[in-house]
């Protein structure tokens, strides 16, 4: 068994040099949710598709889900340099400090075709511009007072710092230093695009979930006991702001919808909400 182990290793690294050369094929055995999720570097079993799409997590034994339970305790101290308004409590350190498996975290991924910048650096500030553009889009379309936190100091992911919005809404129960949007964009790599990514090119710079710690995302949170903030809403709004090559995955727990946390996983592409249903069940 040894001497079988040389050449197992080789046999599996070249199929695993062959999946990053090639771009992943549409599996029409698979719902587009899932098809998007592994294009997007989600590859543990953990996810998969179910029948009606709410029983398509399970729950790995090596890395706990990071639930909005969990998440609650990223908010329980203030970061530095906050203003006199700027007064709600976020630790950032908790935020990254995530599970080992990719479905178990929420991902912002994207696939900027590679014609519209001329290298990571730009693709990188690029996909910054296009976050924002879109909070604030969504923002004044919500009626929401959003503003984005330039003089604070957050912990950097992949060499990039954390970005924090503070929203208040008196309509949805955000008060000052209750609400907030926190994303961060990791350094994009120049890679080959699936050719059912809507909008895409053939070459793209990628921001994907495969990382343990470098990787993308955008969470809303909303301090307190009440679950008032239409989030499924809000993401629907992002994901419909930004461009469709970008889509964002959301584990159970992390997505709340007429008040009640999703007990389930969802997509959110172009301004839909996509579950992981089979296809033939859809």
């Amino acid at each position: 068994m040894k001497r079988l182990a040389p050449l197992t290793t080789a046999i599996l690294a070249a199929a695993l040099a062959g999946c990053a050369a090639t771009p992943r094929a549409y599996d029409a055995e698979q719902s587009e949710a899932l098809n998007l999720a592994r294009a997007g570097g989600i590859y543990d079993m953990d996810l998969r598709d179910s029948e009606d799409g709410t029983r398509s997590y399970r729950k790995g034994i090596l890395g706990p889900l990071l639930d909005l339970a969990s998440l609650a305790t990223s908010f329980d101290a203030p970061l530095r340099h906050l203003s006199g308004t700027q007064t709600f409590v976020f630790n950032a350190t908790d935020i990254m400090m995530t599970p080992d498996k990719p479905s178990a975290r929420p991902s912002l991924m994207g696939w900027m075709p590679a014609s519209k910048v001329t290298s990571e650096d730009q693709a990188h500030k690029q996909y910054v511009e296009l976050v924002d553009q879109a909070i604030q889009q969504v923002a004044k379309d919500m009626a929401l007072d959003a503003n984005k936190l330039s003089n604070v100091k957050t912990p950097e992911i992949d060499d990039h710092p954390l970005m924090l919005w503070s929203v208040e809404s008196a309509e949805y129960g955000c008060d000052a230093g209750q609400c907030v949007v926190a994303y961060n964009i990791k350094t994009p790599v120049y890679w080959k695009t699936p050719a059912y990514i809507k909008g895409g090119e053939p070459e793209s710079y990628n921001i994907a979930a495969n990382h343990p710690k470098k990787y993308s995302r955008l969470v809303f949170w909303q301090a307190g006991d009440q679950s008032s903030f239409p989030v499924d809403k809000f993401y629907r709004a992002i994901s419909g702001a930004l461009p469709p090559w970008m889509v964002m995955y959301f584990p159970p727990g992390f997505v709340i919808q007429e008040g009640e946390p999703l007990s389930y996983p969802v997509m959110y592409e172009q301004g839909q909400q996509l579950m992981f249903k089979e296809p033939h069940h859809e």
